[in-house]
């Protein structure tokens, strides 16, 4: 075994190393198999045992992260000779080539594998643990439409698609809620809809976390066009946007067929599904609703992530703020001479 390299480990820094060794082998806590390698790890016992009990969506993240960044670098390494060092220098290098929050969803994920190598005796301590990482940036272009883009954008769609999107701008509900939303999950009476299954990938899956199991408020206006989509005899079960056979429609075909084209008859910026998220967000105004009650209606867990990243700042409420900010300064701020004042030369 390989405890490190002559020029990283003094005598004594590697004798400590092979006590530790010998004294798992001596304990009785050493076994032949903990010398598996990452791969083999990875592959035979982490994805067999582990990924059958996350979501779909969650497992092809790992496997995708797994296969294209963390086989490559550690593949052939064997798992107790992945230290600290060795995890950092992975985020180093992939910091490099990746964003940073790929370098994020890296270090969580590899976390995760090697507290899971912890727990089954592979290890005796989760490497990824005290690893830093690049501070996070959101580079990530918001678009939050005007009042007059959204109108625009109404007057070019054709139902179901108007309601949709009137759906969409009018109550924050994420791309997968409103495609996977049923007729039973709609309260005419208490205008409201309750939020109890996505759809993903053509999945109807449950909501990834309890704050996203809610319940949504929306206005009257769209509860009428809902009411004027909804037939005589519908099933509770029925998707409120389904295709023909009765299936859930799929975003990415609605967008890139209806929304895009109805974007540039319109002439305003082609937009995703998020946009209309973005626009609801910005246009709720927190600085003059309870923040908390945009934090439920969007489904945050965190209020931090709905001020910090889907509020943007808007020129009106900006201009609102200077304005009070000056009203209240003005009446104490000394009064200039409309008299031209010559300037006071500098002291050197």
């Amino acid at each position: 075994m390989v405890l490190g390299s002559v020029r990283d480990l003094t005598k004594r820094q590697a004798q400590r190393l092979l006590s530790e060794r010998l004294a798992a082998i001596n304990q009785g806590r050493h076994k032949p198999e903990r010398m598996i390698t990452f791969e083999r790890f990875m592959l035979e016992r982490f994805e067999a045992n582990i990924l059958p009990t996350l979501r779909s969506s969650t497992r092809r993240l790992y496997q995708s992260l797994v296969r294209r960044h963390m086989l490559p670098f550690f593949g052939n390494t064997l798992l107790p000779e992945i230290g600290t060092a060795e995890v950092q220098m992975f985020l180093a290098e992939k910091s490099k080539r990746v964003a940073p929050r790929t370098v994020l969803s890296l270090r969580n994920r590899l976390s995760k594998v090697f507290a899971v190598a912890v727990t089954w005796g592979y290890l005796q301590s989760n490497p990824a643990r005290g690893t830093q990482i690049p501070a996070l940036v959101d580079q990530r272009e918001r678009l939050a439409l005007t009042p007059e883009q959204v109108r625009r954008l109404l007057a070019e769609l054709a139902e179901p698609y108007r309601t949709m999107v009137l759906l969409a701008v009018l109550s924050g509900l994420r791309c997968g809620e409103i495609f996977g939303l049923r007729w039973r999950n709609v309260d005419f009476a208490e205008r409201s809809i309750r939020v109890a299954e996505s759809i993903y990938q053509g999945r109807s899956l449950p909501p990834k976390t309890r704050a996203s199991r809610r319940l949504v408020f929306v206005d009257e206006m769209v509860l009428d066009s809902l009411a004027r989509l909804r037939a005589e005899t519908v099933n509770p079960e029925d998707f409120v946007f389904h295709s023909q056979p009765g299936s859930a429609l799929s975003p990415n075909n609605v967008r890139n067929r209806v929304l895009i084209p109805a974007c540039k008859r319109a002439e305003i910026p082609r937009v995703g599904w998020h946009s209309f998220r973005d626009t609801y967000s910005t246009w709720a105004d927190p600085s003059g609703e309870s923040i908390k009650a945009l934090q439920a209606q969007l489904g945050h867990t965190d209020a931090r992530l709905t001020l910090s990243v889907y509020v943007q700042p808007m020129p009106e409420a900006q201009r609102r703020v200077a304005s009070k900010v000056a009203g209240k300064l003005l009446p104490v701020a000394p009064k200039l001479d409309r008299e031209v004042v010559e300037p006071v030369g500098l002291i050197n």
